[in-house]
């Protein structure tokens, strides 16, 4: 029988706060950003919310998997599946024993907002640079409104970032 490690918990939230004792705290879970976009315009591609957010995982592994060196891997794809700018890997360095989750968090900043859809934030693990579990999604919904959201419709309004005017192709 094959066991790989065994993924708890995957959130996406505002920001992750560590105690003393490093236990974590989620601050402002979300499934959800609407951009604020003018009626009639485009976003520009590649445009970023400049809001920072986390993403949390908490990973399970076998009393034989916590000898070894692992590696998160972490990609955020966009609506059409084409890949976004933000990727990154985390090293894991304390394996809590078994039974217990090991916590990992990645800060980040901006989030891909060009596209309505759904935006597919991926994650899984790797050893020696080779896939060791599946590949796990949270998706994060992408929206485009016209009117600026009231607190009634509990929204938020989101900046966003365009790339400078001088890199947007001419039509």
């Amino acid at each position: 029988e094959i066991t790989m490690p065994r993924l708890g918990s995957f959130l996406a939230c505002e920001k992750v706060i560590q105690d003393q004792l490093g236990k974590p705290t989620l601050i402002g879970l979300f499934q959800k950003i609407s951009a604020l976009v003018p009626a009639g315009q485009e976003l520009p591609k590649d445009t970023l919310a400049a809001i920072a957010w986390s993403i949390f995982c908490e990973w399970f592994f076998t009393e034989e998997e916590l000898t070894k060196k692992w590696e998160q891997v972490m990609e955020v794809t966009l609506p059409d599946g084409s890949p976004s700018p933000i990727r990154g890997r985390l090293p894991l360095k304390e394996l809590a024993p078994f039974g217990h989750g090991s916590r990992t968090f990645t800060n980040m900043m901006g989030i891909p907002v060009t596209q309505v859809g759904f935006l597919a934030v991926n994650v899984w693990l790797e050893q020696d640079s080779e896939r060791k579990t599946d590949v796990y999604s949270y998706h994060i919904i992408i929206e485009h409104s016209s009117q600026p959201p009231t607190p009634n419709d509990g929204g938020q309004l989101i900046p966003t970032i365009a790339p400078r005017p001088s890199a947007i192709p001419k039509p």
